[in-house]
C-alpha cells in the first residue's frame, strides 16, 4: 500500500476504508466514468515469487503512467490458484488531478511486458506458428482454430493467413504451406470417447458455457473453440493440447447437447439426493469426505452449510448439517484413538459427543504416543513443581483425574494417555482449589477445543465434585462445532 495518507497511519483499517479513500481521491476529476485502473499479473505456477512481480508492476506501473509520486497504489497477493498472481489496484486520475492516457492501452500494455520479459513479439508468433503446425488438424479453419487457442485472432486474406495482436497484425502465414501440414489420418476414437465423457460430465458441472470452456481448459488442457454468433453458436472445434489434435465438436457431442445445462433448482436438486444418498452408504460421512465427492461429482463443495452453484447458493437442510457436524466431532475424537473404556469416556465428555459406540476402541496405543509421553518427561524434567500445572497449561496439554488416575489429552499429537502408566511423577500435580481454578479460566485464551474446563465440569457434576479438584485446559472463545474441530 502506497500514498494513502492518513489510513496508512491507522494501524488497522478495512477494505471500506480503502473504497473510501480512493473515493475521495477520484473527486478531484468528476469526468472520468471508470476511475478505477485494476489488473493482474500473473505467471504460470510459482515460476516467480510474489516479490518478483511486484517488481515487475512497479517497472509495468512507471512505464504506463501510473508511478507518479502521491499516485495510491495497492498491489496484493492471491493463493486461490496453482498460479502465483498478484491484483493492482490505483487510480486513472494522477496526482494533479488529471486523467492519465489511456490511448491504446492495450497495445502499450502489451509491449510494455514484452519489454520487461524480454520478449521478442516477431519471434514468439514465428515460434507458435511452427507450434501449431506441429498438431493434427484437417482443415485450414482447424489451423486457425489452434492458433487462436494460443491468442491471436486469425482471418484469411489474398491467400494468407493473418495473425492479428492487440490490434496489431503480428504475423502471415502462407495458405500454401498450412494446406501442405493438412493431415488426412483417421482420428483417434479412443480419444474422442475420453472426451465424449468427460465434456458431459462437466456440462453438468457447469452453470454455463464460459465455465464449461474454463475447466476444460485448465483441468484438461483442451480448448473448446465455438463457430459463429457468440449467443448462438452453430458448431465448435476441439483442441486438444495434451495430444496436439483437433476435432470437430459434432463428431464428440453434438453442440446443441452440449450447451444443454441444467437449469440451477434442477442442479441443486440433484446434489441434495446425492448428499443423501452419500449418508445413507456411510452414516460417519464427514464434511471433509462430502466435500471430496461433490468436487469430483459436481465440482463444488459445501461451505458454512451452503453449497454454491454458479452465482446461487442453496442451504441444507437442518438434519443433514447436525448429522455432518455430528460425524465431524466423531472423526475428530477418532483421531486420538483411545485404547480404553475410560479413555473414551473423557474424550466423549471433552467433545460433548453422545454416541461412545460409534468410535472404535484401539488395541495398542498409536505411535503419537511415544512423542507426547516424551515431551510430558521432558517438561517433568526440567519445570519446578510450583511451575509445572502452569508450563503444562500453556505448552496446550489438558490434565483431568479420575480416582486416582491422571489422564493427558495432547491437542497437537491427537493422543491421550494415563500418565500413570508411563512412570510420569503424577504426585507434583497438586491439587488446587476450586476458586483459584476459576480465577485461572477467566484468563484462558488461544485456541483449541474451546471452553473444555467448563464443559468437563459441567458435566461431571461441577466442582464440588472430587474427580475435578483441579484441570488444566486450553481454553479459548468459541464453544461450537468448529472449535472442536480443530
Amino acid at each position: 500500500m502506497i500514498n494513502f495518507g492518513y489510513i496508512a497511519n491507522l494501524g488497522t483499517y478495512t477494505w471500506e476504508d480503502l473504497t473510501n479513500y480512493l473515493k475521495d481521491y477520484t473527486s478531484k476529476n468528476s469526468h472520468i466514468k471508470y476511475p478505477q485502473f485494476h489488473l493482474a499479473i500473473s505467471c504460470r505456477g510459482d515460476e516467480y515469487t510474489q516479490e518478483e512481480l511486484v517488481a515487475i508492476a512497479h517497472r509495468y506501473l512507471d512505464e504506463m503512467g501510473y508511478g507518479q509520486p502521491g499516485q495510491p497504489l495497492l498491489i496484493y497477493g492471491h493463493h486461490d490458484t496453482d498460479n502465483n498472481h498478484i491484483h493492482i489496484i490505483t487510480s486513472r486520475i494522477d496526482p494533479h488531478g488529471k486523467k492519465i492516457d489511456h490511448n491504446f492501452e492495450k497495445r502499450r500494455s502489451q509491449d510494455v511486458i514484452n519489454r520487461i520479459m524480454g520478449i521478442d513479439e516477431s519471434q514468439q508468433v514465428g515460434e507458435t506458428v511452427s507450434k501449431a503446425c506441429q498438431y493434427h488438424f484437417s482443415t485450414v479453419p482447424q489451423f486457425t482454430a489452434i492458433l487462436e487457442t494460443m491468442g491471436y485472432e486469425c482471418y484469411t486474406e489474398d491467400n494468407e493467413i493473418v495473425l492479428k495482436r492487440n490490434g496489431e497484425v503480428q504475423e502471415k502465414v502462407k495458405m500454401q504451406l498450412v494446406e501442405s501440414k493438412i493431415s488426412q489420418e483417421r482420428q483417434d476414437k479412443k480419444r474422442m470417447a475420453q472426451l465424449k465423457a468427460i465434456l458431459k460430465k462437466y456440462r453438468d458441472m457447469s452453470a454455463n458455457r464460459q465455465e464449461l470452456q474454463d475447466v476444460m481448459k485448465d483441468k484438461f488442457g483442451v480448448s473448446l473453440v465455438f463457430l459463429g454468433s457468440k449467443d448462438s453458436p452453430y458448431g465448435y472445434l476441439i483442441v486438444d493440447h495434451h495430444t496436439k489434435a483437433v476435432f470437430k465438436g459434432s463428431d464428440v457431442v453434438k453442440v446443441k447437447e452440449l450447451l444443454q445445462f441444467q437449469s440451477t433448482e434442477e442442479r441443486f436438486k440433484q446434489m441434495d439426493a446425492f448428499i443423501d444418498q452419500m449418508l445413507y452408504d456411510n452414516i460417519n460421512l464427514t464434511t471433509k469426505e462430502l466435500n471430496r465427492l461433490l468436487h469430483r461429482q459436481f465440482g463444488t463443495k459445501l461451505l458454512n452449510g451452503s453449497i454454491q452453484y454458479g452465482d446461487s447458493a442453496y442451504r441444507l437442510p437442518e438434519h443433514i448439517l447436525t448429522t455432518l457436524r455430528s460425524n465431524d466431532r466423531r472423526a475428530w475424537l477418532q483421531s486420538f484413538n483411545p485404547t480404553n473404556e475410560q479413555e473414551l469416556h473423557i474424550l466423549c465428555q471433552i467433545g460433548k459427543y453422545h454416541h461412545p459406540k460409534r468410535i472404535t476402541i484401539q488395541s495398542t496405543p498409536e505411535s503419537n504416543v511415544s512423542k507426547t509421553v516424551s515431551q510430558l518427561r521432558h517438561i517433568f524434567d526440567t519445570t519446578s513443581d510450583n511451575a509445572l500445572l502452569d508450563k503444562l497449561h500453556e505448552d496446550g496439554y489438558y490434565l483431568t483425574r479420575v480416582d486416582d488416575q491422571y489422564y493427558c489429552i495432547d491437542f497437537a499429537n491427537r493422543t491421550i494417555i494415563n500418565m500413570n502408566d508411563y512412570g510420569l511423577d503424577v504426585k507434583r500435580l497438586q491439587p488446587r482449589q476450586v476458586q483459584k481454578q476459576q480465577d485461572k479460566r477467566q484468563h484462558i485464551s488461544g485456541p483449541g477445543i474451546g471452553r473444555a474446563i467448563d464443559m468437563v465440569a459441567k458435566q461431571r457434576g461441577g466442582s464440588n465434585d472430587s474427580n475435578r479438584e483441579w484441570e488444566v485446559g486450553r481454553g479459548g472463545n468459541e464453544d461450537d462445532d468448529r472449535s472442536m474441530k480443530r
